[in-house]
């Protein structure tokens, strides 16, 4: 929905960060619902260990925080 106004990512995974990201701020805004959830295996790994890719650390710590 409002994905189509982002731009390219560099990957699916970078796309998936930005999805979960945005999903995740938009709903703590306008909603009671605090559960989220992905498909996206890489990105669960990432959530679990957020060492194994120093690349996505400043998102990841956003997400975290949220």
């Amino acid at each position: 929905m409002g994905t189509r106004n982002y731009i390219r990512r560099e990957s699916a995974l970078h796309s998936e960060v930005e999805a979960l990201r945005w999903a995740m701020e938009s709903m703590l805004q306008h909603s009671t619902c605090h559960s989220f959830g992905t498909y996206c295996k890489d990105l669960i790994a990432m959530i679990k260990d957020s060492r194994a890719c120093p690349s996505f650390a400043t998102k990841l710590e956003i997400i975290e925080t949220l």
